[in-house]
Formats: structure tokens, C-alpha cells, sequence
């Protein structure tokens, strides 16, 4: 959450200073921070939107992924081997057949 919180930081602050749609350039990469001015505010937001934004949105899928495996995960270990050792025992004889003819 910190490095959210940073991100809009410098987000806000390159808004302010350089403008809102050149922040945003900077921040996805389009546009050079050595492009506009003043130059002192915008690396660290190339560098924000390089590193820290990339590794975000990561977090973020690899948590939504988690949290939709851990929810389907819903059979214990000892059930499912339960399960599969049924499965593979042989099957039980077949009735015999009682008419003695």
C-alpha cells in the first residue's frame, strides 16, 4: 500500500508541476522524462511507472489468482487419496448367477 501511496505522490506532484497528461505519459512510458520540465520530478515517476507500477499490478493478479485456487480447493488431501485409492482397487466379482440350470 505504500507503494501505491507513492505512486499517486508523484503522480499528483508531476500533475501539478508539468501537467496532468504529460504526467501520465511519463508515468506509462511514452514520453521521456528528460522531455519535460522541470526534469528533477519526473525521473523518479519514469522510474515509478518502470518498476513500482508493473510490480503492483502483479501483486494484485497474483492475489486475485490465489484467493480463486484457495476457493476451489475445497477437498482435504486425505479425501481425494481416499478417492483415487477406491478407484484403483479391482473391481468386486460378479454375482453368480442362482438358477442351477
Amino acid at each position: 500500500m505504500t507503494v501505491l501511496a507513492g505512486c499517486a505522490a508523484l503522480y499528483v506532484l508531476n500533475g501539478t508541476l508539468i501537467g496532468w497528461a504529460d504526467a501520465y505519459e511519463v508515468l506509462a512510458g511514452m514520453t521521456s522524462p528528460a522531455a519535460v520540465r522541470p526534469q528533477w520530478c519526473a525521473w523518479p515517476l519514469s522510474l515509478a511507472g518502470w518498476a513500482a507500477v508493473p510490480a503492483v499490478i502483479g501483486g494484485a493478479a497474483g492475489y486475485v489468482i490465489t484467493e480463486q485456487i484457495q476457493a476451489h480447493h475445497a477437498h482435504d488431501l486425505e479425501e481425494v487419496l481416499g478417492e483415487l485409492r477406491r478407484l484403483t482397487q479391482p473391481p468386486d466379482a460378479p454375482p453368480s448367477c442362482g438358477s442351477g440350470e
